[in-house]
């Protein structure tokens, strides 16, 4: 019999790959038992076949850490913004192991505030906002994903480079480590902050990052549209484009907004938007009307809203909250008289919702004051303001009618008839008086 030769066992080996094609194996899991027993055959003195059996031996596979980590990557960003960096863990190992995750800085300038958060749809945006330090237990080839976000120095400089080393550490072997590293430069290109119901940086949201409380409350009804004023400050060299978004999840996982609840963005001039330029050094005024379900229950519902651009990833938020009520009558109205005996349009006695029981003889006139308030949480529109010239009097033009708001028309001096005041709208608070006079019939 022919021994296979050095050449002609790579040839079988060669031929056997051919056969059957190649294959990655996974690794064999910690705790798989190997176990081994050798057999023989043989013939004995007398020509019998005979076999003969090993005792078994058992191997344990013991477990070992093996870590994957995505490469890291490189964003310009301007002073003071945020970036946002994108991971992913693969337990490369094993077995079942978890994996704490830590940062470090190096480079011309240090990042600030530095925090992970999951990203388990991978799309390189935080799911929520918990920080997290650990991917807590992978199965052997589990994928954990996160997203390192941090914070430049507002006082970076331009063209200046960081180095964020991202690092992931087996627990079950602490000297098996993996580290990505991305790269930022400072670019004065565009920034971004939004501000309410006016712009620059004393303005109410003024500021890096989201607030901790809302900076405006709306009141509202249920079923109906309530509207948010924000400013797009752009105090960067150059001009961008932010997409515009709304949630009730501050860190924008998801966009969700409660069931029935609606938001669509306008620009100053009532266009329908889904993103917004702002020029390099101006603020784009920026409406979000914010329309409730009906049947909304009574209760203040944080919002937020975003601007982000695609190109350059600058991005802030504004906190706000809608604070919803239950409709009912807003309007009250009160009014009051007072004495012009001689007629002359001034009145002689103080204003009062008293009986007038003195002077008020033939011939002489009264003054009229009617104050309509908005005693509601929000505004009242097409405010009209109506009343008659009483009986036994006509309408007196010594000072003709007048109104703190809207217009008025009257009856022809000498006459009876109708005084008209459309007020238009008040908002919560906000009063509108109505003033005129009559003179009794001699």
């Amino acid at each position: 019999m022919k021994l296979n030769t050095p050449r002609n066992a790579v040839a079988l080996a060669i031929a056997m790959a051919s056969a059957f094609g190649t294959q990655a194996y996974a690794a064999t899991a910690a705790g798989t038992s190997i176990t081994n027993q050798a057999s023989a055959t043989y013939l004995d003195s007398t020509n019998t076949a005979r076999s003969a059996t090993s005792n078994t031996v058992i191997t344990t596979v013991q477990q070992v850490a093996s870590i994957g980590l995505s490469a890291g990557s490189a964003k310009s960003a301007a002073p003071g913004a945020q970036v946002t960096y994108a991971h992913s863990i693969t337990n490369n190992g094993n077995g079942n192991d978890s994996f704490t995750i830590d940062s470090s800085n190096t480079g011309a300038f240090a990042m600030t505030g530095v925090v992970f958060y999951l990203d388990a749809n991978g799309d390189g945006i935080a799911d929520n906002a918990t920080p997290i330090t650990t991917t807590g237990s992978l199965a052997p080839g589990g994928v954990f994903r996160v997203v390192a976000v941090a914070t430049l120095p507002v006082g970076a400089t331009n063209g200046s480079t960081n180095n964020l080393v991202v690092q992931a550490t087996s627990v079950f072997n602490g000297a098996v480590t993996a580290t990505a590293t991305d790269t930022t430069t400072v670019l004065t290109g565009a920034s971004i902050d939004i501000t309410a119901n006016s712009s620059g940086p004393a303005a109410p949201g003024a500021g890096p990052g989201v607030e901790a409380t809302a900076v405006a409350t709306n009141a509202t009804a249920a079923g109906t549209t309530t509207r948010f004023t924000m400013y797009l400050n752009n105090s960067g060299g150059s001009a961008d484009t932010f997409n515009l978004a709304a949630s009730t999840d501050s860190a924008f996982g998801t966009n969700t907004l409660p069931s029935g609840w609606s938001v669509v963005f306008r620009d100053s001039n009532g266009q329908v938007i889904t993103a917004a330029t702002a020029n390099a050094g101006t603020a784009a005024l920026v409406y979000a009307d914010v329309t409730v379900a009906a049947g909304a229950p009574d209760g203040i519902t944080d919002i937020y809203f975003r601007a982000l651009s695609p190109t350059s990833g600058v991005t802030d938020r504004i906190h706000d909250a809608v604070n919803v009520v239950t409709a009912s009558p807003q309007v009250t109205l009160a009014k009051t008289q007072a004495l012009d005996a001689n007629c002359d349009g001034v009145a002689d006695t103080v204003y009062s919702a008293a009986n007038i029981t003195a002077g008020a003889v033939p011939g002489a006139c009264l003054r009229y004051e009617i104050t309509a308030t908005n005693t509601g949480v929000t505004n009242v529109n097409a405010v009209v303001i109506s009343d008659n010239v009483p009986a036994n009097t006509v309408y007196h033009a010594t000072v003709f009618a007048a109104t703190t708001q809207g217009i008025v028309l009257t009856p022809l001096p000498g006459m009876a008839g109708l005084i008209v005041d459309t007020v238009g709208t008040l908002s919560p608070g906000q009063s509108a008086k109505l003033s005129f006079g009559v003179r009794i019939t001699p």
